[in-house]
């Protein structure tokens, strides 16, 4: 589809969340109530019942369960009021797609699906941020009854910071928006202890051992979402590790940065793969964990859009090995 506008029955407005799909043309008369395009959409919503409409400059609009699917073309329909209003913008009618109304109502079927599908799926994100809060007050009564614990079990520490990275993960879920990069000053030595504390027994079944090589010093300018991409870099580095090896988390401390430097041995990577890590539902032909590909895809997501500057540096070993590094570059206020 090339536009997807929604209609606000308590404002009476239409809205478009995707506005670069939209023709420019449409755009324009949506946006201007001199245009005739306004009263077209509104009338379908207010009077007329699901199905398909033509708009007054040729394209066809579907509409169902107040929404409307606009500047669609039909294979079997005549568009040659179509063509006259593109060559007005100097468009090519060939820059669009073009459906059948038998494809149109396939397209519209799996659109119910999906929304139906993503409205079970928030419910279910409504559900684990409740259960988190469940969590966290479960937690706040262990600390009250056991004040001396949360200082001297590692296991407690652990259990207590487990709800703010529930939280991290479910508001990622909703997208990495402009609003999130937000700028702190601090140290990402205390966020990367307490994941490796959080982690310990995952890295013990595999007798990994992660080292910590150096206590940072400078304090940089960390971003609200770090701490969900330190829990999936490291996370990562336990699950693709090879048994009985190391994990090495380094930093490299100048006047003015930090290199945050995570490292670890894996099953081989190949070389075709290493331009695909970051594609979201990837998986390495050699994976041998479980997982669904989208991790380092929402690790890139976070770091470009807070402005990190971030590479990867992976070697091959031997015939079955691979070192993989992720580096990353924090900035001193």
């Amino acid at each position: 589809m090339k536009s997807f506008i929604q209609f606000d029955k308590s404002s009476n407005t239409l809205t478009n969340e995707s506005k670069r799909e939209i023709p420019d043309f449409c755009l324009k008369c949506i946006s201007d109530n001199t245009k005739k395009c306004q009263n077209f959409y509104k009338n379908i919503l207010d009077n007329c019942s699901e199905g398909l409409y033509q708009c007054p400059y040729g394209f066809y609009s579907y509409f169902k369960k107040n929404n409307i699917y606009t500047s669609i073309i039909l294979k079997d329909k005549d568009n040659s009021k179509l063509i006259k209003t593109l060559k007005m913008r100097n468009d090519k009618i060939n820059n669009y797609d073009f459906y059948s109304e038998e494809q149109l109502i396939d397209i519209m079927e799996d659109i119910d699906d999906l929304y139906t599908k993503n409205i079970e799926l928030r419910d279910c994100m409504h559900d684990l941020r409740n259960m988190g809060g469940y969590f966290n007050s479960m937690s706040e009564t262990i600390e009250l009854k056991h004040p001396e614990l949360p200082e001297q079990d590692d296991d407690i520490k652990a259990m207590l910071s487990l709800y703010d990275l529930i939280n991290y993960r479910l508001n990622v879920y909703y997208g990495v928006n402009e609003s999130d990069n937000k700028r702190i000053r601090g140290k990402l030595y205390p966020i990367i202890r307490k994941l490796q504390i959080m982690m310990k027994y995952q890295a013990k079944k595999k007798k990994i051992n992660v080292k910590i090589d150096y206590e940072q010093e400078n304090t940089v300018i960390l971003s609200k979402n770090i701490y969900l991409v330190m829990f999936i870099l490291m996370e990562n580095a336990i699950k693709h590790s090879l048994h009985n090896c190391d994990i090495n988390i380094d930093f490299e401390e100048s006047n003015d940065k930090t290199i945050f430097k995570i490292s670890n041995r894996s099953p081989l990577i190949e070389e075709t793969e290493y331009e695909k890590i970051f594609e979201r539902g990837y998986r390495g032909k050699n994976a041998v964990s479980k997982g669904t590909g989208i991790g380092l895809s929402m690790v890139k997501e976070i770091l470009d859009k807070h402005g990190y500057v971030y590479r990867t540096d992976i070697a091959r070993i031997n015939n079955n090995e691979s070192s993989f590094s992720f580096i990353i570059e924090f900035p001193c206020e």
